[in-house]
C-alpha cells in the first residue's frame, strides 16, 4: 500500500514538474506582450504631448498590467530617488528584476533607460518604437518556443511520472 502511495506521489509529482515548466513558457509569452503593451502606452503619452518622466509614470500605472505595471510603478520610485542613482541603473535594476522575460526580453529594454527622460520625445518615440519591435520579435520567438515545447514539457513530465511509478511498483 505504501508503494502504491509513494509510486502515485512521484508520478503526479513528476507530471506537475512537466506542466509547471510548459507554464513558464506561457508566463514568458504574456510578460513579453504586456510589457509591449505598456511601451505602446508610453508612445501614445509621448506623442500626445510629451509629459515629465514622473507625470508620464503617474499616467502609465494605472493604464498598464503585469510586468509593465510594475516596471512603471519601480520607475516612478525610482525617481523619488535621483540623487542616489542615476535614472538609467535605477531602469536596469529593475528591467533585472522581471526575469520572467528572460534574458532576451531584459536586452530589449535596457537601452530605454538610456534616454527615458533624457532626450527630445522624437529621440525617446524612435527608441521606444525601436524596443516594441524587438520586445515582438522576442514574443514572437517565445510563442514559437511554447508551442513546440509546451506539449514536450508535459509529455515528458507524465511519461516520467509513469515510468517512475511502474518502477517502483
Amino acid at each position: 500500500m505504501v508503494r502504491m502511495i509513494g509510486a502515485a506521489l512521484v508520478a503526479v509529482g513528476s507530471a506537475w514538474l512537466g506542466f509547471g515548466a510548459a507554464g513558464e513558457l506561457g508566463a514568458r509569452v504574456r510578460a513579453l506582450e504586456e510589457t509591449e503593451e505598456g511601451l505602446s502606452l508610453m508612445a501614445q503619452e509621448l506623442e500626445l504631448d510629451a509629459p515629465p518622466l514622473e507625470q508620464l509614470m503617474q499616467r502609465l500605472i494605472p493604464r498598464s498590467r503585469g510586468g509593465a505595471r510594475r516596471l512603471f510603478e519601480g520607475c516612478q520610485k525610482a525617481l523619488e530617488h535621483l540623487e542616489e542613482e542615476p535614472f538609467s541603473l535605477a531602469w536596469q535594476r529593475l528591467v533585472e528584476k522581471e526575469e520572467v522575460l528572460g534574458r532576451e526580453g531584459q536586452a530589449c529594454l535596457y537601452p530605454l533607460g538610456e534616454v527615458l527622460g533624457r532626450c527630445g520625445w522624437e529621440e525617446q518615440r524612435r527608441i521606444l518604437e525601436v524596443t516594441a519591435r524587438r520586445l515582438e520579435q522576442a514574443g514572437a520567438r517565445a510563442r514559437e518556443e511554447r508551442g513546440r515545447m509546451s506539449r514536450v514539457y508535459q509529455a515528458l513530465g507524465l511519461s516520467g511520472g509513469a515510468l517512475a511509478a511502474i518502477l517502483l511498483l
